[in-house]
């Protein structure tokens, strides 16, 4: 059964403008799936650095707002998102279509059982994650292209100290560690103030 979205009749969204940050109000959700706020995205393919024909995988894909980002960022290259939660890939195919996607590939499943669904050797990779696992972190470690580059995201101080202390281990270069909360300004009646979202631990580093 699909569900009806909220903007499901809205139509394709366009976004004319070249650079990154597609609003938030742009991708649909649901209870408990939301997009990673704009400030965030912005910041996570950053330290990405995707090229122009690269093979990305998106590790743990959610509602796909970072995977569409990106996708739509690489005129020659190809998004891989693995999503293992039913509902969240309903929001990512739906994502897709509206935003007219052709270049984002979508698989349900979950790290580290199903990694071989995907291209092997992409140069860059996005794992999104409550705590990066050892297994998960090495497998992907040592299928990502020499030169390649990992970014993990976490909202938890156990997630950043283990990808940090694992990363370690694997001998990773060009280590950085970021953290990004973002505040936006809200009005409430006569009352302005500045509402925060909820911290985001960035973790990128490269492959020698």
């Amino acid at each position: 059964m699909v569900r009806a979205f909220p903007d499901s009749e809205a139509g394709p969204f366009r976004w004319d403008f070249v650079t990154p940050g597609l609003p938030d109000a742009a991708f649909a959700a649901a209870p408990g799936f939301s997009p990673t706020p704009l400030e965030q995205r912005v910041m996570l393919l950053a330290h990405l650095r995707p090229r122009p024909d690269s093979l990305v995988w998106d590790v743990g894909g959610g509602t796909g707002a970072l995977a569409l980002e990106i996708a739509r960022l690489l005129p020659r290259g190809r998004v891989q998102a693995l999503e293992r939660d039913p509902e969240a890939l309903e929001l990512l195919e739906h994502n897709r279509r509206r935003f007219g996607i052709t270049n984002l590939q979508i698989h349900q499943g979950q790290a580290p059982d199903d990694l071989d669904r995907l291209s092997p050797h992409p140069d860059r990779v996005l794992l999104e994650v409550g705590r990066p696992q050892a297994d998960v972190l090495g497998l992907v470690w040592s299928g990502l292209a020499a030169g390649g580059r990992l970014v993990i995201s976490t909202a938890s101080l156990e997630g950043l100290v283990d990808a940090i202390d694992q990363l370690g281990q694997l001998q990773a270069g060009d280590l950085q560690v970021v953290q990004a909360t973002v505040h936006r300004m809200q009005r409430r009646g006569d009352q302005t103030r500045l509402a925060a979202a909820e911290p985001l631990f960035l973790i990128a580093a490269e492959r020698p």
